[in-house]
């Protein structure tokens, strides 16, 4: 997302029509926004734009298409009122309910609706993870060609569950397969047992070092997709694990604003109270911070809202997710290697810097583990400030 581009979230339902095994959606409820509702949100955010800017708005539940009617109402009020802006849309469905009308209502909208598909790898894995609420496998109840057919590069969500990890590598795969681009991910918010799953992680992280050294074309999963330079970036006064409550801020189905979706009532329950209207300055990470020193600060998918799930502060990453993040930038590390060295071809730059960053990256990881405990364990002093 650019830095200049203005950018909402509007929690449309904290209805769901799946029983996913990782949800952090611990509060799903039959509750949707009202059109009223989002008609003094949406005129709030665009008094923020001016004629011409490009404007992003990420439309989310639960299943947003639970909420179609009010989608649609959006969508026309937005065309209507403030077409001298560039609105795109975003979100991320299960795909179980884009059928028939829904289809054909985003196939005239394709060009601004950037659509992403949850699907968990192969139809068991799906299944596994993502049982319908009611019970039985969804997999079947999406018509994966209308995604594949109709964005180029759709998105395919992959989550990683504990259940579903020792087929990652296949499930990874097969979306590339079906003609997906995979955005595979750790679920966050359970509780990791780094031990119990590291030698099994490791072997699925292999079998994906190899299928990519072999398939230099395809781009990198999200999970592995990282821009190993950002090692030798510095850390400067203002820094953040990422754009929560600056870039972006989210609306629950009541109109109150959070950071993200994280900390919204749907997640979180009674505890969201803390966080509305939250003094998002209080995300600013200081010098007391167990991450602050850290290598691979610029390279983590450090959360806040995760962080206070697992850790009951904003500021402390789960030390099983730490130890998770630094084996995939290990393997990104052994990827990049392999495909510099097979390209056959005098280096650049940029592939002198890569190699310069994956000797960094590999000393690092040799030598960091027995002391990480140590570090990540103990609560910093920014605990209050997550309160």
């Amino acid at each position: 997302m650019d830095k200049d581009q203005k950018k909402i979230m509007l929690i449309l339902t904290e209805a769901c029509n799946l029983d996913c095994v990782y949800c952090y959606e611990h509060f799903k409820s039959d509750k949707k926004m009202s059109f009223e509702t989002a008609k003094i949100i949406l005129d709030d955010f665009y008094r923020t734009s001016k004629p011409g800017d490009t404007v992003l708005i990420e439309v989310f539940g639960g299943e947003p298409f639970t909420n179609f009617d009010l989608i649609k109402q959006i969508d026309d009020y937005v065309m209507k009122v403030y077409n001298d802006r560039n609105t795109f849309f975003e979100t991320t469905t299960n795909g179980t309910l884009v059928h028939g009308e829904i289809q054909e209502w985003l196939k005239q909208r394709k060009d601004r609706y950037m659509v992403s598909l949850s699907l968990d790898g192969t139809e068991a894995m799906q299944n596994k993870n993502r049982p319908l609420l009611s019970g039985g496998d969804s997999y079947n109840s999406i018509d994966i060609d209308f995604f594949v057919n109709t964005w180029t590069n759709c998105q395919a969500k992959l989550t990683m569950s504990e259940y579903t990890l020792p087929s990652l590598a296949e499930g990874i795969i097969n979306l590339y397969r079906l003609g997906f681009y995979a955005d595979a991910t750790l679920s966050t918010g359970i509780d990791w047992n780094y031990s119990k799953n590291e030698d099994i992680f490791v072997r699925e992280l292999g079998k994906l070092i190899d299928f990519y050294t072999y398939n230099p074309d395809i781009k990198l999963c999200t999970m592995l997709d990282f821009d190993l330079r950002l090692v030798f970036s510095n850390l400067n006064k203002k820094l953040r694990f990422c754009g929560a409550g600056e870039m972006t801020k989210c609306y629950d189905i009541n109109g109150n604003e959070y950071p993200c979706q994280g900390f919204a009532p749907v997640a979180i329950g009674k505890d969201a109270d803390s966080f509305m209207n939250y003094d998002v300055t209080k995300f600013n990470i200081t010098d007391e911070n167990p991450c602050f020193k850290c290598k691979f600060f610029f390279l983590c998918a450090n959360c806040y809202s995760a962080n206070l799930v697992t850790t009951g502060c904003c500021h402390l990453v789960d030390i099983n997710l730490c130890y998770s993040y630094r084996l995939c930038i290990l393997a990104s590390a052994k990827i990049q290697f392999r495909r510099i060295k097979n390209k056959g071809a005098e280096l650049t730059e940029d592939d002198k810097l890569i190699l310069k960053a994956i000797s960094v990256i590999q000393e690092e990881i040799a030598n960091s583990k027995s002391r990480l405990s140590g570090v990540i364990g103990h609560v910093c002093d920014q605990q209050k400030r997550c309160k």
